[in-house]
């Protein structure tokens, strides 16, 4: 699972965002097994309101403070992603996207003998 509509943090660090296409290509020689989205467009959007909500305040306190209230009264929302997951376009402001992927059936029987 990776960020792909998700704000810069700094914990630990920040490196990169994939989309399914970009996830599948790394793994170009393994076999799908399950793709999909955890999160999505409403997720998103609540993640960008808390964020821009805490850019307003200009104490740590109060960002925490913020995060942790605003965070707690929309959570509800979330649930909209239920419903939305069946459309189409959902996945263009997703927030997470994963990729299940299986070594190809060839490659697991060789491992299996203890072949290479």
């Amino acid at each position: 699972m990776t960020p792909f509509c998700h704000p810069f943090h700094e914990y630990p660090k920040d490196y990169r965002r994939f989309t399914l296409d970009g996830l599948k290509e790394l793994g170009w020689r393994m076999e799908v097994v399950g793709k999909g989205w955890r999160t999505g467009p409403t997720a998103t959007l609540l993640v960008f309101v808390l964020e821009y909500a805490k850019l307003l305040l200009p104490f740590r306190a109060w960002r925490v403070m913020a995060h942790g209230i605003l965070g707690w009264v929309l959570f509800p929302l979330r649930y909209l992603d239920l419903a939305l997951f069946h459309a189409a376009e959902a996945g263009r402001i997703g927030n997470h996207c994963y990729v299940w992927l299986r070594k190809c059936g060839s490659e697991v029987a060789r491992e299996g003998d203890g072949r290479q």
